[in-house]
Formats: structure tokens, C-alpha cells, sequence
């Protein structure tokens, strides 16, 4: 199995995690209070049941490092042509995370629909891929050679409710609005 690594897991005190999932680059960032961060991207091998288990074993693997705090995810891209692979990835992650936590904020991790998140990153709602990389690195100081790397990095940020503009702030504030 694949991975990449990017940041340092040496966090201090209680993190936010952001995750990005997909077969092709499940992504998870973990952020402190002084904006250090740790993420994984794994690429998701194999088929069916064995490649969602590798998923969980990810996910628990990844939280049993840290002392988590808050939990973001991306949702689902409607339209997407990979809608039941992609449905069945997110209830994975989700039935991980509400087996290992007793906390009902983090068994129930915030849902970002990737419009919102591209909005949080960028400004606007709709933009290329390149774009949040770019925008990541030139607002955060953050340098990802992976897109999803970069939206779970957006993804941890938001659960760690960090918002140095006012549209990022609104981002937030609706997001948790609906919970």
C-alpha cells in the first residue's frame, strides 16, 4: 500500500483531524493549537470488503495517535459516477469513528460538502483542483504535492474551527449550524 507523508506526527496537546476520503488518495491531516500537522495519504489497493477494511484499520490506526479534539470529513460529490464505491467508503469511515469514540462529537464527525470546503480554502465554491493546493500553501505556509493531502489539511482546519477571514468564519458558522 501506498502512502504519503507530509508534516511531523510530533503534535502538541489535542488535535483536529480533517478526512478526505477516496480510493485513490484517503487522506487524513491532524492539527494542533499552533497550527502544527501530520497527514497521510494512502492509496486504497485491492477490491471490495478487504479494500474498506484497510480503510478502517487506517482510520483507527491514524486517531489512536493523537488525542483528538474535533473530526471533519468531506461529503459526497453529487454526480458522482463512483456514488455507491464512494457511499459505502464515507460509511466506513463514519461506522470507525462512532466504534472508537464515546464522544458523540467525534463519533458524528462535521460533514463538509467539497463546495463548502473549496469555498473555506479558496474564497469560492468553484475552483480547479491546483487551486486549493495553490491557496493552501500561499494562506497557510503549507506545501502539499497532493490534492487531497491538501483538502483534509482545509478539512482539519475547519474542525479546529481556525478561521483567519471572514468567509472562512461563515464557512464554519453555517456548517455548524445545521448540526
Amino acid at each position: 500500500m501506498g502512502i504519503k507523508i507530509f508534516g511531523t506526527p510530533k503534535l502538541n496537546g489535542a488535535v483536529a483531524v480533517g478526512i478526505d476520503q477516496s480510493y485513490s488518495g484517503f487522506a487524513m491531516t491532524a492539527i494542533d493549537d499552533h497550527n502544527g500537522y501530520y497527514t497521510e495519504v494512502h492509496k486504497l489497493e485491492g477490491t471490495g470488503v478487504e479494500r474498506l477494511a484497510k480503510a478502517r484499520a487506517i482510520v483507527i490506526n491514524f486517531v489512536l495517535n493523537f488525542e483528538v479534539k474535533a473530526i471533519a470529513m468531506e461529503g459526497y460529490a453529487f454526480g458522482s459516477q463512483m456514488a455507491n464505491m464512494a457511499g459505502e467508503l464515507g460509511g466506513v469511515v463514519k461506522l470507525s469513528l462512532y466504534e472508537y469514540f464515546i464522544e458523540p462529537e467525534l463519533a458524528h464527525p462535521l460533514i463538509v460538502p467539497p463546495t463548502s470546503l473549496k469555498k473555506y480554502i479558496t474564497g469560492k465554491g468553484r475552483v480547479e483542483k491546483n487551486q486549493i493546493l495553490l491557496q493552501v500553501y500561499k494562506k497557510w505556509n503549507v506545501e502539499f504535492t497532493d490534492d487531497n493531502a491538501a483538502d483534509s489539511y482545509g478539512l482539519a482546519r475547519i474542525a479546529a474551527n481556525k478561521h483567519d477571514f471572514e468567509y472562512e468564519k461563515e464557512v464554519y458558522d453555517k456548517l455548524t449550524s445545521k448540526v
